[in-house]
């Protein structure tokens, strides 16, 4: 009897050892701690970073990107010594729970088991210095520096960082390392196991010896792997050209000189879900016909189908990148073309997906021809004279974002489906032609968003089915800065053109503001008349409007004014706005035009409409284009033709 009651003791406590040495194993590949950051101009959007000991995962370059303003150092630069040292602390902790259990001495005991006990509270501590360090020990050169207060963060709870909303929660590693060292305390003052003989003793050491190797593996980081064409790359000469030979090659290829990479049909290179797949370092490389695809996730090491670093004259030809976490990733690589390529990142949810394009301090960069389809974005910071044509951007976050760069064109893209189509932010000489923005829909959702920038054209456009087709925050922002927005189709859209009330000085003419449910609307209270709505003595044609032309020079000569009385109301009492639409508010709009005592201020004046859409041929048909936007514009332009021929054949 007392062999079997010291037999189940002893299954009892292996159990317990064997539950908290799986409980430890098992946090360490999950986070440990989360943060949510949401500001106004990312919409629904939230931004995450995740942390555990040994990673630093999630939205990593754009919270980076963000805190550069401010004077914040970057995450990946936080903590890199305990990052380091974590994989020792972890298998301490794992082969002190597996002493412990021997030990004859409650006291050895506890030292045994004090790494699991410890390395929760020890991460607690650590971030909560670290976060307290970086939020508050900022650069005082940054641009935005000043702009931002010192900042009490949170380890669990909610705190602002600027204009961001943060939400910091414990994740689930945290929680399963506490538990492994509530278990790792009953060993404490569990019944003590005898020792087994020799043999059996070393059976054991070898088995925990084997385990600690299987953690440190797993936890540290795999490396590329080389192949065949990694050979064939590493002896090639400068100017060479490399086939890749059709079929798939499971490599991962570093190109150090100026050589062609040339794939023949069908030529694949699967990154096996790891890492960079192609890296270029190199100027004057040349990439073209080839099929890159499975990157790694890793937004610390920013897993990229093709990666440009320091390498001017690059040229991406007619290359596939596909299920990468960034597509193709240009970073201080000057004059570089991509062109005619197809882009298709990795089926996650918007926030947790890379780039599809990246130009980072590029300048004088090409992008044409390209098709970039379930990204996060197509960024372009800090790189001007780029010239983006004829590019389609669709199911993305933003279809170009767009800060820090001027002297830009942008001309023949077609941006769909996209929660926002373009932002234009923080720079001037931006030109925007022929483009074709639509389906931008939802919350905070903008065909063209333009924020703080000068010197900008809009010209020849096309806005459709959009929340809001176009939206101007400070834009113009320097005295003697500029913004035309030109002969563009502004059609059935819930907003024509948004801005904040404080925007003056922008010219809109020649426009065509089609079926919009709202043409022009200014968020909170105040007008668009500061801006010039008939440049030149001609202004823009409304389909709601009023008009007649007595003399026949296409200009009507009844102003054009956009009020609503329901839509001033909404905007002072915002419950009513769940009735925008509906007959009731559409009376009240009625009535205050029977009734003009009760008639609010015209949020503008068009002086002198066009009796009729002043287009070119693209923003008019658009041939070219998908068909459901050609049937969609066509079909509005017809029968705005058919009423404007029925009503003149009224007027007599």
């Amino acid at each position: 009897m007392e062999r079997a009651g010291k037999g189940r003791e002893s299954i009892a406590v292996l159990t317990i050892v064997v539950a908290a040495v799986a409980a430890l194993g098992m946090s360490w590949f999950q986070p440990w701690w989360r943060m949510e950051a949401r500001a106004p101009q990312y919409g629904k959007q939230v931004l995450v970073v995740e942390i555990s000991p040994v990673r630093v995962t999630g939205d990593v370059k754009e919270i980076d990107t963000l805190g550069h303003y401010v004077g914040i150092r970057p995450l990946g630069e936080l903590a890199h010594v305990e990052r380091a040292v974590a994989p020792f602390g972890l298998a301490l902790a794992i082969a002190g729970l597996v002493v412990a259990p021997f030990l004859k001495r409650r006291r050895l005991r506890f030292l045994a088991v004090l790494p699991a006990l410890v390395m929760p509270e020890f991460f607690l501590l650590d971030l909560n210095y670290w976060m307290r360090k970086s939020v508050n020990d900022r650069d005082p050169t940054a641009s935005l520096s000043s702009s931002v207060p010192n900042v009490d963060p949170k380890i669990a709870g909610n705190y602002d960082v600027g204009q961001f909303k943060v939400e910091a929660i414990l994740a689930g590693g945290f929680f399963v390392a506490t538990i492994a060292g509530i278990l790792a305390l009953g060993l404490i003052f569990a019944t003590p196991l005898s020792l087994p003989e020799r043999r059996k003793r070393r059976k054991a050491a070898h088995a925990v010896t084997a385990a600690l190797a299987g953690v440190w593996v797993a936890a540290a980081p795999r490396p590329a792997d080389a192949g065949e064409l990694a050979d064939r790359i590493a002896a090639a000469s400068p100017g060479d050209t490399v086939t890749v030979l059709a079929g798939v090659a499971h490599e991962h290829l570093l190109i150090e000189k100026p050589l062609t990479l040339q794939g023949q049909p069908g030529a694949i290179i699967d990154g096996g879900g790891v890492g960079t797949i192609l890296s270029i370092t190199s100027p004057n490389v040349t990439v073209r016909g080839i099929t890159v695809r499975n990157s790694g996730d890793s937004y610390l090491r920013e897993d990229s189908g093709i990666k440009v670093e320091h390498a001017a004259g690059v040229r991406i030809e007619d290359v596939k990148v596909l299920d990468t976490l960034f597509g193709i990733y240009v970073a201080k690589g000057d004059g570089c073309v991509i062109t005619g390529s197809t882009i298709v990142g990795k089926d996650l949810p918007h926030v947790r997906r890379g780039d599809g394009i990246r130009l980072w301090y590029s300048g004088g960069c090409t992008l044409t021809g390209n098709t970039i389809e379930r990204s996060r974005d197509v960024i372009i910071w800090y790189s001007k004279g780029t010239r983006v044509e004829r590019n389609v951007v669709r199911t993305s976050r933003y279809g170009l974002h767009y800060m820090y760069s001027d002297d830009n064109v942008f001309r023949d893209n077609r941006f769909e489906d996209n929660q926002v189509g373009a932002a234009i932010m923080y720079s001037r000489g931006v030109s925007l032609v022929g483009n074709s923005f639509s389906f931008s829909n939802g919350p905070a959702a903008y065909g063209l968003l333009v924020k703080d920038a000068d010197d900008i054209e809009v010209v020849d456009n096309r806005f459709l089915s959009n929340s809001t087709a176009l939206f101007f925050d400070n834009a113009p922002q320097a005295k003697n800065g500029w913004v035309r927005v030109t002969g563009n189709l502004i059609a059935r859209n819930e907003v024509g053109v948004g801005m904040l009330p404080m925007v003056r000085r922008i010219q809109f003419g020649g426009n065509a503001f089609v079926g919009n449910r709202s043409p022009v609307r200014v968020s909170g209270e105040g007008s668009a008349d500061g801006n010039d709505w008939s440049p030149a003595g001609r202004g823009n044609y409304w389909s709601d409007a009023v008009v007649y032309d007595k003399d026949g020079d296409g200009v009507s000569d009844i102003p054009y004014r956009v009020e609503s009385t329901y839509e001033g109301l909404s905007e002072r009492h915002p419950n009513l706005a769940f009735f925008e639409g509906s007959p009731g508010a559409q009376a009240i709009d009625d009535a205050s035009r029977l009734f003009p005592i009760f008639a609010p201020r015209p949020k503008l004046t068009d002086a002198h409409p066009l009796m009729r859409p002043p287009l070119s041929d693209w923003s008019g048909r658009g041939e070219s284009r998908r068909g459901n936007l050609t049937l969609a514009g066509g079909g509005m332009l017809g029968m705005t033709a058919l009423v404007l021929r029925l009503s003149r054949g009224l007027l007599g």
